[in-house]
């Protein structure tokens, strides 16, 4: 009887844990490796990764076209291939957003995860420094980022929600950046030679009220919380809003993923606890 018991415990938690995997899978709207290459893994839009080769004429090219300035990193991920930048002034790279973060006009969540690996005190390039921004228009106006900031040793990391700047800042002038939508972070670990998982998600967003919240969790862990913001985030169909990676950025990056709901606490902390990553829900649902 006792056998059976076990058996049944252990049938029951293993079907709990495909379960979660599914609802995660299913959730799932862009995911990279780095693995094979720089386009997406799974994309349910286009899973091209573009250049943007001349900002100035909104001049872009598929594939990758930094030079020497940022390009894959066979077996030096989190999980097999990373991408790694590898000067400030490298071409910006980016994925469309279109149907790759599941924009909503209203009530809009998400989630966006991925895995960083850096020196923050002696490696990082002059200036502010964004692993990711995701936007159409600009790093202040309707958009998601996160950054280093460009003074300390080592520097702070930050998390960005900047809704429409007529919104956040109605008035135009200069903010102090203790007024601004900004989360830094406690603690957040890097050094250059450890891996650090970074999820955020957002909820309650286009609402027209003050009570959407974004969290930042590092390593599985909430490690805070950004809220008291109306979060008005306009992305018109006519504008090109981009994923963007690696701006300013030097260090590698792997498994980045964006969801189109805020994961959970317990799914925050089992994203970070895959063992091989997000990919492996790709291969136990092809």
């Amino acid at each position: 009887m006792s056998r059976l018991l076990t058996g049944l415990v252990s049938l029951s938690l293993l079907t709990g844990a495909f379960a979660d995997e599914s609802l995660l899978r299913s959730a799932l709207t862009i995911y990279s490796s780095f693995d094979k290459g720089v386009d997406a893994d799974f994309a349910k839009g286009d899973p091209k990764l573009y250049t943007w080769v001349d900002r100035g004429k909104k001049i872009s090219r598929a594939g990758l076209h930094t030079g020497d300035k940022s390009g894959l990193a066979r077996g030096k991920g989190k999980f097999g291939g990373a991408i790694s930048f590898m000067a400030g002034d490298a071409p910006w790279i980016y994925y469309t957003a279109d149907k790759n973060l599941a924009y909503n006009t209203s009530n809009w969540g998400g989630t966006s995860s991925f895995w960083l690996k850096c020196d923050p005190v002696d490696g990082l390039a002059k200036g502010y420094c964004d692993p990711i921004q995701f936007t159409p228009r600009a790093w202040n106006d309707a958009s998601f980022f996160v950054d280093f900031n460009k003074e300390g040793k080592p520097r702070d990391f930050r998390l960005g929600c900047f809704a429409d700047k007529a919104v956040w800042n109605p008035g135009g002038g200069e903010v102090p950046e203790t007024k601004r939508p900004l989360l830094t972070s406690r603690n957040p670990g890097f050094a250059p030679d450890r891996w650090v998982h970074v999820l955020f998600t957002w909820e309650g967003f286009n609402t027209g009220r003050k009570d959407a919240i974004a969290r930042l969790y590092l390593d599985g862990t909430l490690n805070g919380t950004l809220k008291g913001w109306n979060q008005q985030f306009t992305w018109k169909a006519d504008e090109t809003a981009r994923l963007l990676l690696g701006l300013h950025y030097i260090g590698l990056m792997d498994d980045f993923a964006c969801f189109n709901r805020a994961l959970t606490a317990e799914e925050a902390k089992k994203v970070h606890r895959m063992k091989g990553g997000l990919g492996s829900l790709l291969r136990k649902n092809p």
